[in-house]
């Protein structure tokens, strides 16, 4: 795994620039969630991000509002990866048809958001209570829950299935193909960090002494997020493709991807 595969990653977002959009719809639509909780009265914004009340009423009451938040941002998630996907098979799509896409599949997205949601929850509440042992544990469980879900967005845009239909393919493709590429694609994230580089340097020196320099890192920052997690969502596509089809951008190659190809 090398900077060329980040590289052409990041290409395809320039080549289509609306995918930028869907990241900051997502984040758009998941603080529009908090706060509507907030306004229905169910509890704080830092309980329902920060899960400090640890009562079981208080999860319950909880709960809605983690997978409202959650089905916001998987659903233009799976907009932007229903794009990418139509990317690959040679069409151009439009912002309108990803969120056509993902409103044609909210049944299964909702469906994931809850599942996922009580997973995350289940794994904080035995985490509080568990000894050292058993923090390690959920750890680990939780490690190889995220790693036989990476590819469940993909799943739900490319295929008719439902949420846990969807992990059970996503799984089926780690353990049946080639769990190195989701190790590859976790590693893409990590250096891919770099990217933010800048604004924490531009962000210190407003800091400092540079107050104006305050709103360019913030602008750097947002802009650069989007483009990261736009192109983490085309990687991600292009990987189950390659997964699922046998299939390859035409501008892939072993020397991007060094070890991990499937053998002729």
């Amino acid at each position: 795994m090398n900077w060329d595969l980040i590289a052409w990653s990041f290409s395809v977002v320039r080549k289509n620039k609306q995918l930028i959009l869907f990241p900051i719809l997502s984040a758009a639509a998941a603080l529009a969630a908090v706060f509507l909780w907030m306004q229905l009265g169910h509890g704080s914004v830092q309980g329902l991000i920060h899960g400090q009340h640890r009562e079981m009423q208080e999860y319950l009451w909880l709960a809605p509002g983690y997978i409202l938040v959650s089905f916001a941002v998987i659903f233009f998630n799976c907009a932007l990866a229903a794009c990418a996907n139509a990317y690959f098979s040679g069409e151009e799509p439009t912002v309108g048809y990803g969120l056509r896409f993902a409103a044609s599949r909210a049944g299964a997205i909702l469906g994931w958001a809850v599942l996922s949601t009580t997973v995350g929850f289940i794994l904080k509440a035995i985490e509080r209570r568990a000894a050292w042992a058993g923090k390690l544990a959920v750890w680990i469980f939780g490690f190889a829950w995220g790693m036989a879900t990476y590819l469940v967005v993909p799943v739900l845009v490319a295929e008719d299935r439902g949420a846990l239909d969807s992990v059970k393919r996503s799984s089926q493709l780690l353990r049946d193909t080639w769990g190195d590429q989701i190790v590859a694609g976790l590693r893409f994230g990590w250096r891919a960090l770099l990217i933010f580089l800048p604004a924490l340097v531009i962000g210190a020196a407003g800091m400092n002494g540079y107050p104006v320099l305050l709103p360019v890192a913030v602008t750097y920052f947002i802009i650069a997020a989007s483009f990261l997690s736009a192109a983490q969502g085309v990687f991600e596509v292009a990987l189950y493709r390659y997964a699922a089809l046998n299939e390859t951008p035409a501008d892939w190659s072993p020397k991007m991807l060094p070890g991990i190809l499937k053998p002729e």
